[in-house]
């Protein structure tokens, strides 16, 4: 029977002591981190593709938070509203915009922060009338900026090739051999009377009284 006390002793001694660990944990652990978190809300007109619950918000490259939630605003409203946890020691501002990233080339997807304003006096966000968290600004990033306009890129690329095959067309070479035909004709004819202006040029100053007398008196012979 002592035996058996001895054993139920230590076992409730290991239980508090586990027990104890765990509040220990919860208090000072987990549960503190999540004090020190503030959930912040951003609203994007354009398509997140690829970011979801779970992936990093990173300020500057450093880790400070999680995506939490993401959704449509409302049945009838087609924006996405993305609901981020972040920690308080993260410089979130007024100048603070909100972009999709893609890291290397695994292609992970992660929500990138950037103070747009980092030279202008410090105006950390608050929660606005109306809204339930403070709202943080959402932009276009560099890669959707450049997708976005591909469309249009590739229709001006196309329209263009399309002007370049016209001006290449066996019509229009033929019209282009033409004109260099007869421009060099011209030439020729401007180059040969060219040739003429200057020895008239030069007889007429070694011999000046040509200009009274005309080249059809006797004598008179167009220098070579």
């Amino acid at each position: 029977m002592e035996t058996e006390r001895y054993y139920f002793r230590v076992g409730i001694f290991c239980l508090l002591v586990v027990a104890a660990l765990i509040y220990y944990l919860i208090t000072f652990g987990g549960g503190q981190e999540t004090k020190h978190l503030t959930r912040y809300a951003i609203y994007f007109d354009n398509s997140i593709s690829g970011l979801s619950r779970g992936a990093p918000v990173k300020l500057k490259g450093i880790s400070v938070g999680l995506v939490k939630q993401i959704g449509f605003v409302a049945k009838e409203n087609d924006r996405i509203l993305v609901l981020v946890d972040i920690a308080d020691t993260a410089p979130i501002r007024k100048d603070t915009v909100a972009s999709i990233e893609y890291q290397g080339i695994t292609g992970a997807t992660y929500l990138a922060l950037e103070n747009t304003q980092p030279n202008e006096p410090p105006i950390y966000l608050k929660k606005e009338i109306g809204e339930k968290y403070p709202v943080i600004q959402s932009a276009k990033s560099e890669l959707q900026t450049v997708l976005s306009s591909a469309p249009g890129l590739m229709g001006g690329l196309a329209k263009t090739t399309e002007q370049m095959q016209k001006l290449l067309s066996d019509k229009n070479i033929i019209v282009v051999q033409g004109i260099l035909a007869e421009a060099h004709d011209v030439l020729a004819e401007a180059s040969g009377a060219l040739r003429e202006i200057k020895m008239l040029a030069r007889t007429i100053r070694e011999d000046p009284s040509v200009i009274i007398r005309g080249t059809t008196h006797e004598g008179y012979k167009v220098q070579k």
